[in-house]
């Protein structure tokens, strides 16, 4: 894939497909496809349903030979000492950088099945913590005091530091107040599922500018014609009445980007001729997705990229097929 020099790009780990009776085969699949393609590295989510991205990331290691591992880091589930323990194995044994995406929200049961009372905002304050102890923790060759408002520490002692070449780049998620005010205060990345690329500008951009890289999340379907493409996105994205209700449902709870998200996907489905809300409609997750031919997505993507977007992190780009048509839109994002 012929990565543009001003973008970095990331694809998504897939592990098991429905009815597959283990995920390692797809895993090693798509994490070889991506790095014959030349992408940076691979998100690992976290959900309480998925592997666990840390497994994950050994085993995209292990059957790769320079693509990273980007790792979804959910404070509540992992404490900063073991994340940083985690890291320093993972980066002794393979001689690699393990970044880290780190995120602070999850569905509302999930924050019930394991006690969490923090708030949206209090959620971000630990995460400032969580990150300012792993990196110490990576960084300094004494013993680590800290005493914060979630954590506390006193000597604590691990290995030696890593170089600085081989540390974590921290990614947060998150578009609120609180997520742009953190993602300011710790963050190398500041990522997200963006809005249409005039409000995407004007919302977070414009408020991070002198701060963190920027990047966002989204899927393309892409083809060497719009018509192709939009055949292709509305044959795999269908709209039923329960998805719709969802969507509408959406509008008053969850995070503040799948409020966002939701108030676009039912005010309309397509912005700007190529920014699609058609799989959210759908109930397929909370991607938007980029839809039309390659010139078209390269000149919408070369938009962000006027915005301040260095890192594009790619949702459904798992098959060759899907590397090469995203292939496309890059090289004509590099050539325009």
């Amino acid at each position: 894939m012929p990565v543009t020099p001003e973008i970095e790009v990331y694809a998504t780990a897939r592990t098991a497909r429905p009815g597959e009776r283990h995920g390692l085969p797809a895993l090693t699949e798509i994490s070889r496809t991506a790095e014959a393609h030349g992408v940076t590295g691979l998100l690992a989510f976290y959900h309480h349903r998925n592997p666990d991205p840390w497994l994950v990331a050994a085993a995209l290691l292990g059957a790769t030979e320079r693509l990273l591992p980007l790792v979804a880091a959910q404070p509540y589930a992992l404490p900063p000492f073991t994340a940083a323990q985690m890291i320093h194995t993972l980066t002794a044994l393979h001689g690699r950088r393990i970044d880290l995406n780190l995120i602070t929200g999850a569905t509302g049961a999930e924050l019930r099945q394991v006690g969490e009372r923090l708030d949206a905002t209090e959620r971000y304050a630990r995460a400032a913590e969580y990150v300012t102890v792993v990196r110490r923790l990576l960084t300094e060759e004494g013993p680590v005091d800290f005493d914060g408002a979630h954590y506390r520490f006193e000597g604590l002692r691990m290995n030696a530091p890593l170089a600085p070449e081989l540390r974590p780049r921290v990614f947060l998620a998150g578009s609120s107040p609180a997520a742009l005010a953190t993602a300011r205060e710790v963050a190398d990345v500041a990522v997200t599922h963006p809005e249409p690329v005039d409000r995407f500008t004007a919302d977070y951009a414009r408020p991070l500018a002198g701060g963190p890289r920027l990047g966002i999340r989204v899927g393309l379907v892409a083809r060497p014609t719009a018509a192709e493409a939009w055949a292709a996105a509305r044959d795999e994205y269908r709209e039923t009445r329960a998805s719709r209700l969802t969507t509408a449902l959406r509008r008053t709870g969850g995070s503040d980007w799948s409020r966002r998200l939701a108030a676009l996907a039912t005010d309309g489905d397509v912005y700007d001729g190529v920014y699609w809300t058609g799989a959210y409609r759908a109930d397929r997750g909370t991607l938007p997705l980029l839809v039309g031919g390659y010139e078209e997505v390269a000149g919408y993507l070369a938009r962000y990229r006027a915005a301040g977007v260095r890192v594009l992190v790619l949702g459904n780009t798992s098959t060759p097929e899907d590397f090469a048509h995203a292939g496309a839109v890059l090289a004509e994002l590099r050539r325009g």
